[in-house]
Order: C-alpha cells, then sequence, then structure tokens
C-alpha cells in the first residue's frame, strides 16, 4: 500500500460518510498537483540558463562541476563561462638538511605539476631561514638539468619574461624579504612536471647549551597597517605590478601581500618530506624534533638520520630539531673555515663563562611588557602569550617597576608609566591579563613607539619584553623606528607560535641590543620563559673585542660588527674574511675579550686547529650583506647600500633583495599561438590560527578563495579570449564547474507558481468542507 493509500484510508476511519469523501478528493487532487508540479520543475530547471545540463551542455570533458559532488582540491581561475574554472599547478616540496657541527647545507626540492591542458605560470611564495645564503638554483625538465645564473634582480626579471615570451621553459627564485622567497616557473606543459632545485647554507643556533635547526615551512599572512606601503617586487609578468588593492585583507583593515591563502576546511595540500643527516661533532645525549614525530636512526655516537614518522606532512608549521651533547663535552670553542680563491673564510663561536658579578644582579629594572592580542593570535597562541606573561610578573623583584601594553587595531597600557612591582598593581595586571582575547589587526607601530619612550632614570636598567607572531609586512618601518628611538632600553623579542616572523623576531632584537626566543607551543612557556627571564636578569656581556695573529694581516674583516650584546648562554659567534692568507698557512691565536660588569674575560683559540667546512664562504656573505643592509637603517645613502650588496652578492652567487637566481632552458616548448596562463600556488594557513580571525567571516563553503587579480593580469586573461580560449574557442585549460551563487529566477517563479497552486487548493478544499458541515447540519 502506497503512502497517499494510507493517508486516504487514514482520513476515512476518521471522517466517515459525505467529510470522508470530500476529504479524500481534495487529497487525491493535492497529490497530483504536488507530483505535476515537481516534474515541471525539474523539467524546467534542466532547461534553464545555468542549470542542470546534460550531453553538449554540461561541463567540457575532463571537467569537474564543485557542488555536484565532492569539492575539487586546489586553487581554481575563472575559465570563459561563470561556472567554470582553470586548475592551478600543484606543489609538493622533498628537503634534505646535512648538519656538520655548526654548518647546515640543505637541498629544497619543489616539485610542480600542471593537472590541466594549458600551458601554466606557476608562483609559488614560500619561507626560508632569515640567515640563509642561498646560492644554487637547477631546473629539472624531462631529464634534462638547467643551472640557474645569478643576476641583478631587475635583469633576472627580464631574462625570466622574455624567455617565458619566447615559450621557453624558465624559472625564477627572487627574495621578498629574507626569509620568504618566490619561485615563478614559466611554460609547464599540459601534465607535465617540472623540478626546482634550490640550496642554500646556515648555521646552526646554539644557546644555553643545546644546538638547534629551524626549518620554516610557511609564510603566514601579514598584516599592513593603512598607510603602510610594504610591496616587495613580485616576479611574475602579470604580477609585477600588483597593488595593495587587489590583496586578501587580515583583520579587515590590512592586506596579505604574499597571495591566496587556502582555507582550513578544504583540507591542507603542499606535502613536504624532510630529512636530516645530523654529524654533531660531539657525543650525543638528547635529540628531540619539538613540532613533528620522527623516526631516529642511530649511525654512532655523534651522528643520526632523522626523517619524518608520517613520511609527508602539510606544509603549515615550522620543523624544529634540538640536540644536547653528553655532560662534559659541551663545546667552549668552535672554528670551522674555509679557502675560496686563496682566501680564508671562518666562522667562529666562542661560549662566555657563566660566572656573573653579584653586585650587578640586583640592579633595578624598568620592565615594559608588550602583548600582541590581534586576530593572528587567536587560539593557542594567546595562550602562550598570556602564560608567558604570568611567568614574568612572578618573576619581578621587589624595586621592580613595569607596565603591560597590549596592541591590535588599537593600543592600550595598563598604566600611564611604569609602576612599582607590588602585590596591588601585580594583582591589577594578573587581571589585565585576563581580560585579553584577540581580535583585530596586528599594528605594531604605535605600540612600539610607546614601548621605546621613556628613559631609565640613573642607576635603572630599561628592558621591553615584545611577544608577538610578528604577523607584519612593515618591517623596515618598525626597524627605523627601532634604531631611532632605542637609547639605553634593550628589545627582547618572543615569537609566538607555529609560523613567526623570524626575520622581524631576530633582527628586531639585534637592532634593539637584546636577544630572542621562540615559544612554539604552550608545554614550553615554562621552560623558554625561565632562561629568558634569566637574561633579563643578568648584566649583559658587552665590549666584545678580537684580535687576530700577524699571520693574518691588516685586512681581516669580520661581521656583525661590532659583536652584539650577549647575555647567559649566549655564545659569541661572527664570520671573518682573510684576505691573501691560505688556509693552510693558518697559524698563532685569535684573541675574544669581554665585559660584563665588572668582570672581564678572555678566551684563547689556536687557528692551526680549524676544522675545515665548505659553505664558510657564503656565511659570512651573507652575514656582510646582512650589515650592508642595516645601513638603510643608519640613515645611509639606499644607492650605495644596494650597490655595496650586489656586488658581494654577485661574487658569492647569492640571491638577496638585490639579487636573483634565473634558470632558462634555451629550447622552446610552447608553441607560439598557445597563451600562457598565469597562477599563484595557495599556501596553508599556519597550524592554530582561526581563519575568520584573519581575513574576517568569509564562508567556508566558498568554492573558491582568492585574491582579487590584479590589472595586469585581467588585461591579459581578457586578451586571450577569458583564460585561455584556443582557436575555435574551446578554453585553453582543464575546465571545472563552479556552483551557482545565486538562484535562476525561472526556478523561483515555477517554486512560487507551485505553492500558490496549492494553497488555492487548500483554500477550495476548506470551504467546500464547510459547506458540506452546513448542509448536514
Amino acid at each position: 500500500m502506497s503512502a497517499t493509500e494510507i493517508t486516504l484510508a487514514g482520513a476515512g476511519e476518521r471522517f466517515p460518510g459525505r467529510a470522508g469523501a470530500l476529504l479524500r478528493g481534495a487529497l487525491r487532487v493535492i497529490g497530483a498537483i504536488l507530483i505535476a508540479t515537481i516534474a515541471l520543475i525539474l523539467l524546467l530547471a534542466s532547461l534553464a540558463p545555468g542549470g542542470i545540463r546534460a550531453g553538449a551542455q554540461g561541463p567540457a570533458a575532463g571537467a569537474t562541476a564543485v557542488g555536484t559532488g565532492a569539492p575539487a582540491a586546489g586553487l581554481f581561475f575563472r575559465a570563459g563561462r561563470d561556472d567554470m574554472a582553470l586548475e592551478a599547478p600543484t606543489l609538493m616540496t622533498d628537503v634534505r638538511i646535512a648538519v656538520t657541527g655548526l654548518i647546515s647545507r640543505v637541498t629544497v626540492r619543489q616539485h610542480f605539476v600542471n593537472p590541466s591542458n594549458a600551458w601554466m605560470e606557476g608562483i609559488y611564495v614560500f619561507p626560508l631561514p632569515e640567515r640563509s645564503a642561498v646560492d644554487r638554483l637547477t631546473m629539472t625538465v624531462g631529464g634534462r638539468e638547467i643551472a640557474g645564473r645569478i643576476m641583478a634582480r631587475e635583469a633576472a626579471r627580464k631574462t625570466y619574461e622574455k624567455a617565458a615570451a619566447q615559450g621557453k621553459r624558465a624559472s625564477l627564485l627572487s627574495s621578498e624579504r629574507a626569509n620568504v622567497f618566490t619561485t615563478a616557473v614559466a611554460n609547464i606543459g599540459p601534465g607535465e612536471e617540472i623540478v626546482i632545485e634550490i640550496e642554500y647554507q646556515d648555521r646552526v643556533a646554539y644557546d644555553d647549551g643545546r644546538f638547534s635547526l629551524r626549518f620554516p615551512m610557511v609564510v603566514a599572512p601579514r598584516y599592513t597597517p593603512p598607510g603602510a606601503a610594504p610591496l616587495a617586487e613580485a616576479p611574475s609578468p602579470g604580477l609585477r605590478h600588483a597593488s595593495t588593492a587587489g590583496a586578501q585583507t587580515l583583520g579587515g583593515e590590512g592586506r596579505d601581500i604574499f597571495g591566496p591563502v587556502r582555507h582550513p576546511d578544504k583540507g591542507p595540500i603542499n606535502p613536504l618530506t624532510l630529512a636530516v643527516t645530523l654529524d654533531a661533532g660531539l657525543p650525543l645525549a638528547e635529540l628531540e624534533s619539538l613540532y613533528h614525530p620522527v623516526e631516529v636512526a642511530r649511525l654512532d655516537a655523534r651522528r643520526r638520520k632523522i626523517t619524518l614518522a608520517e613520511g609527508s606532512v602539510p606544509a603549515d608549521r615550522d620543523f624544529v630539531l634540538e640536540w644536547r651533547p653528553v655532560v662534559g663535552a659541551a663545546p667552549e670553542a668552535a672554528v670551522f673555515g674555509e679557502e675560496v680563491d686563496g682566501e680564508t673564510y671562518l666562522t667562529v663561536m666562542v661560549v662566555p663563562p657563566q660566572a656573573v658579578a653579584e653586585d650587578q644582579v640586583s640592579i633595578p629594572r624598568d620592565l615594559i611588557f608588550v602583548i600582541d592580542t590581534s586576530g593572528s593570535m587567536y587560539g593557542p597562541s594567546i595562550e602562550q602569550a598570556a602564560e608567558a606573561m604570568r611567568l614574568a610578573l612572578e618573576r619581578l623583584r621587589p624595586g621592580d617597576r613595569f607596565n603591560v601594553i597590549r596592541f591590535a587595531s588599537q593600543t592600550h597600557s595598563l598604566f600611564s608609566d611604569v609602576k612599582p612591582a607590588n602585590e596591588r598593581n601585580l594583582h591589577r595586571a594578573r587581571v589585565y591579563l585576563r581580560s585579553l582575547h584577540a581580535e583585530g589587526g596586528t599594528n605594531m607601530l604605535p605600540a612600539l613607539f610607546r614601548a621605546l619612550t621613556g628613559s631609565p632614570g640613573p642607576d635603572r636598567l630599561r628592558q621591553v619584553v615584545f611577544l608577538t607572531d610578528g604577523a607584519v609586512s612593515n618591517e623596515a618601518q618598525l626597524f627605523e623606528v627601532i634604531a631611532e628611538l632605542l637609547g639605553d632600553t634593550r628589545l627582547f623579542t618572543i615569537g609566538i607560535g607555529s609560523a613567526p616572523n623570524s626575520y622581524f623576531m631576530r633582527k628586531a632584537a639585534e637592532l634593539g641590543r637584546g636577544s630572542f626566543t621562540y615559544i612554539g607551543d604552550v608545554s614550553e612557556v615554562g621552560r623558554r620563559m625561565g632562561k629568558l627571564l634569566e637574561k633579563l636578569a643578568r648584566p649583559a656581556l658587552v665590549g666584545v673585542q678580537t684580535a687576530w695573529p700577524a699571520v693574518a694581516g691588516n685586512s681581516v674583516e669580520a661581521y656583525p660588527t661590532p659583536v652584539p650584546d650577549l647575555y647567559a648562554g649566549e655564545p659569541v659567534t661572527f664570520s671573518a674574511k682573510l684576505p691573501a692568507v691560505p688556509l693552510a698557512r693558518l697559524s698563532g691565536e685569535l684573541v675574544v675579550t669581554g665585559r660584563r660588569g665588572a668582570e672581564t674575560w678572555e678566551r684563547r683559540l689556536s687557528l692551526s686547529l680549524v676544522e675545515p667546512a665548505p659553505g664558510v664562504a657564503a656565511i659570512w656573505a651573507r652575514a656582510k650583506i646582512d650589515w650592508i643592509e642595516d645601513g638603510l637603517y643608519r640613515r645611509e645613502d639606499p644607492a650605495e647600500v644596494r650597490k655595496d650588496a650586489v656586488a658581494v652578492a654577485l661574487h658569492h652567487r647569492l640571491v638577496t633583495r638585490y639579487t636573483s637566481l634565473v634558470a632558462v632552458d634555451d629550447r622552446p616548448a610552447r608553441p607560439p599561438e598557445t597563451p600562457l596562463e598565469s597562477r599563484e600556488i595557495e599556501r596553508n594557513l599556519p597550524a592554530g590560527w582561526d581563519y575568520a580571525q584573519v581575513f574576517g567571516q568569509a564562508s567556508a563553503e566558498a568554492p573558491m578563495t582568492m585574491r582579487t587579480l590584479t590589472p595586469g593580469l585581467m588585461r591579459k586573461i581578457k586578451a586571450v579570449g577569458q583564460l585561455g580560449a584556443q582557436p575555435g574557442g574551446q578554453p585553453g585549460g582543464q575546465p571545472v564547474g563552479l556552483p551557482q551563487t545565486a538562484t535562476p529566477a525561472e526556478l523561483r517563479s515555477l517554486v512560487g507558481l507551485g505553492l500558490v497552486s496549492l494553497g488555492l487548493v487548500l483554500l477550495l478544499w476548506v470551504r467546500r468542507g464547510r459547506r458540506a458541515g452546513a448542509a448536514g447540519a
């Protein structure tokens, strides 16, 4: 028995006689009208524009209809019709790191795959360590390897664009910041894979008895304050003249200058594999991966092979490896050297003694804590920052004074000026901390002004502790403020979260004559804050000087110069170039001295015991370029800064803000009549970040989350007939069906007609029922 028959039978039982007959008849009419209305709606909807299509009217062969099945993954750009799009190139990254003592050599292989049937240009923004010396680029396609050439940035861009226009496969590696790089790859054929291999040198960090290696995986979105102009030159012909008008907004005010960020609800992309071959040079007592599960193979007492336990991971948070030598094996000094063209380059590390002059420890302090409460800090990051602040307040001593400043879109202080660290003021600070929540933009400049304005007064130390993820794009503006306002203040930075802006954190601390600390997880807050607070409580090691033996000559170049202030557990590290001195002839002693309070210390190192290590020359060159570029914050002539930096970078083949690596295959690949489409490759949102707090309340169900295209790229799209129209009018790329974001007017009309018809039938049935009831009475 059907549902209609059951309903009619039930109506007959409840309404016998004539009333039941009328009801059964009305229900039959209603059912027939409903069935006919639904059939008519489906028939006309299939014929309506933008509706359901079949056969020749549907998506082109190979298309994916987003909304009719599982959502398509990846980045898409609109094709000829409003409901179609082209797939962007996909990316996979493989990282190999070899560590020898203090030196690491890293190889990054980026696999670009074109899933469409159009010729593509892929553009990907990615991070590298802020002190990495990038010196090699190789492009592999079809079994052929093409080595990159170092050129001045503008010349490299023109070479790349010319090759791209001629249909030649080409790649361009540029530095947008010291820790942000862009790879552009032109003329990736349909279904083709191109591998870009990048190599760089870096120095392992050492602090308080622990070595650490950090490999960043994702560039976090950056906030741009209103009125700031942070945009770096992009490498793509279509994106080169990008303006801030086309970027995604941060917190409704700023902009993400580095391109599209994938919504987490769509799932992670850009898988990354990583392996580390570690030769510590010392017997190891402990080795730990802080944020990724790893498998460790023991090769011998000092060597290990480390791989990711999961094989591959999404590129959404930094990889950090730490190790500690056995007790008694911790280094007191280390010198590594390399000879290039008859000149010797050295990297030196000296660990000062831990003794502290007791009469200096009790100096009263003014501590200003600055905490970032912007939207990018939402979730675990604000919890880490608040816990770090709580521990810092507990460590304040009698005689100390303090203040708490928070900033997001606006800046607010707990007190108008520093106040004594008594119980009443500390209670107010704890209540203030509990009220903090993360939202808004990362408008750091007013907070920095407020924190650095003022003087400590006689016989007091003034220290500023800055807790932030550093998600800003106006770093240069902030560095200028620090250099100008610092005075006798010391600035300490604490990087919060899974992907902090390490370039900003490190450089701000260097210019602020303080130190920097990373906190990537709540479980680390106690240990890392404890170490930082020890540094704050002890006087800095200052006046570090070096005396070289006569064999080194009088032309030694050492960087950084002067060596910055150091704190408890931090080693003296610098790089030096000894012109016209072969490594084999090096002898004598290097003497390093310094002062901590009333104490003076001295360390002598024998240069005849230098350990050979490849890559030391590149590390020296990177350090010299950093020192040259810091001249911008010392108000030196920008043209002279650029000239000097380019000379060093070209000689040592390094990628900088002024130089790029470009590789070009001389064989044309793309047919002249076939257009080239440009695509930016999405990157993941850093782990722990909240998308809505960063970009606003964007719908998670939106089929495409992408940046507005720039005018140059839009003109290019129109010129080829709405993204790649081929002769004959067919779309040039792999099409993907997109959902219609508005219901067709025809469909709405039919639905409305059906509902009106149903209402009229019900009204007729009610009137007939009333008449029947009146007649029976």
